[in-house]
């Protein structure tokens, strides 16, 4: 059902909630998470997040897909997640060499992963929501769908592929959620 304009406008003052009965599983690809948070201005609150998807949906796996980077603030934060009831993901950042500048390309995919850990999982969820707009997970998401999963998808415009926008049963913009799960900027 296509909206108008003004039933937009007035969705999004409204306060948002996810309407989905059953298991939930949460998906997150944090550097896709990272990214459109940081295009919004704003720095994600995991604590935050957490609670937020714990009042709206009955959570039985909560998947946080990272780079490990080796320092010691990082693996504060990997601890603080864990911490949170975050499930861990990680695997070390790789660099390719850009052969034109002599340049690395900083790289660490989790598709593969992502959709293993699905799939793994199927017979535990009715819902699965998924922070990511990688175009990848359309194949993904169709074979949810297709075994009577509801599939959202989390994401920012710009960083979503209209095809996950279509194929999902929702798409939740991340700016409907934005106040509740940004980093409140602490005063020096």
């Amino acid at each position: 059902m296509k909206l108008t304009r003004d039933q937009v406008k007035q969705v999004a003052k409204e306060e948002f909630h996810l309407n989905l009965k059953g298991q939930t599983a949460v998906f997150i690809d944090a550097a896709n998470l990272e990214l459109s948070a940081k295009d919004l201005g704003f720095k994600v609150d995991y604590k935050n997040l957490s609670e937020w998807l714990n009042n709206q949906v009955k959570i039985v796996f909560l998947g946080f897909y990272t780079a490990r980077f080796d320092t010691k603030e990082h693996d504060g934060f990997l601890t603080l997640l864990k911490r949170t009831g975050y499930k861990l993901i990680t695997k070390h950042l790789k660099l390719i060499k850009n052969r034109k500048d002599g340049g690395h390309l900083r790289k660490a995919n989790f598709d593969v992963e992502i959709a293993v850990d699905v799939i793994k999982r199927l017979d535990v969820f009715d819902n699965c929501i998924l922070f990511s707009g990688d175009s990848d997970f359309h194949y993904l998401i169709n074979e949810l769908k297709r075994v009577g999963k509801t599939v959202v998808v989390a994401s920012l415009k710009y960083h979503v592929a209209k095809e996950l926008v279509e194929s999902s049963d929702f798409y939740l913009d991340l700016r409907k959620i934005r106040s509740k799960i940004q980093r409140s900027e602490k005063k020096a």
